[in-house]
């Protein structure tokens, strides 16, 4: 059997990224998507939801918004102004691990006080791959009950990148996978890249459970003040939801699924 998540990070972002993301749930092939709780009005942007088969997740974050918790309780994630560095590397090389364990639980409670029983977990910028931030993330979700993490190989890397960056970032990478495969939780067999090309791979996939990971969305202000990732997402939100994509689909006879799968 070749199961398939299709995975929107970034919920909760802007408003503009919450509804394309709702879009590409209800009109395309989105699966799943992972809330960032550290975002305001969540409970207004998951109503877009509604209607929806769409597995809920957690998008760990680190760097980008204010965290939960007050600033002055997680110092050394923060930086003048209160807010997390967007810089996700000094953010990691910056952070206090006991204060990423505090405030990634205080996410996670938010998004269970809106009533989301989350499917899997993963993070921003894949914060959660830096080895010593990989064990909390694992700790957290064994103690919350959540079954699946997002799991990132040298090989995804390689694939999706090339050589050369899969050969710089493997001092973090492999401990990190590892971490995670003797972890007890589960995880997909590849990470894969919303591209047409990498959709139109799908045909010559063997059996499994993949995810495909992308971050549609509509650019709006609120958007342009917090990411640059902006065109892209507009150009994933397309592809999403084109009649095209849900032919190559078809043929290659996945199952569209989400990580709940790994639940039983």
């Amino acid at each position: 059997m070749k199961q398939l998540i299709i995975n929107a990070d970034d919920f909760g972002l802007s408003l503009g990224v919450s509804q394309g993301i709702a879009l590409a749930a209800k009109t395309g092939v989105l699966t799943s998507t992972t809330i960032m709780g550290n975002m305001p009005d969540l409970r207004q942007h998951l109503k877009l939801l509604d209607g929806t088969q769409i597995g809920l997740g957690v998008h760990l974050v680190l760097s980008a918004g204010k965290p939960v918790l007050k600033p002055d309780v997680v110092p050394s994630l923060v930086d003048g102004r209160g807010c997390f560095r967007r810089n996700f590397r000094q953010a990691v090389k910056l952070a206090n691990p006991q204060e990423v364990k505090q405030e990634w639980q205080e996410q996670i409670e938010h998004i269970l006080n809106l009533g989301v029983k989350p499917t899997h977990i993963d993070s921003h910028h894949h914060v959660h791959m830096a080895p010593i931030l990989t064990r909390i993330a694992v700790e957290l979700a064994h103690y919350y009950g959540i079954h699946a993490i997002r799991r990132i190989t040298w090989r995804d890397v390689a694939r999706e990148q090339g050589l050369r960056l899969a050969t710089l970032t493997s001092p973090v990478i492999i401990p990190s996978a590892r971490i995670i495969a003797r972890s007890g939780l589960k995880y997909t067999h590849r990470l894969i890249a919303l591209t047409e090309e990498n959709l139109r791979s799908l045909l010559n996939l063997g059996e499994g459970t993949f995810e495909i990971f992308c971050h549609p969305g509509v650019v709006d202000a609120e958007l342009r003040s917090k990411s640059s990732l902006l065109s892209e997402r507009e150009d994933e939100l397309r592809l999403l939801t084109a009649s095209c994509t849900r032919k190559i689909v078809e043929q290659a006879r996945v199952e569209l699924v989400t990580f709940g799968v790994f639940s039983t």
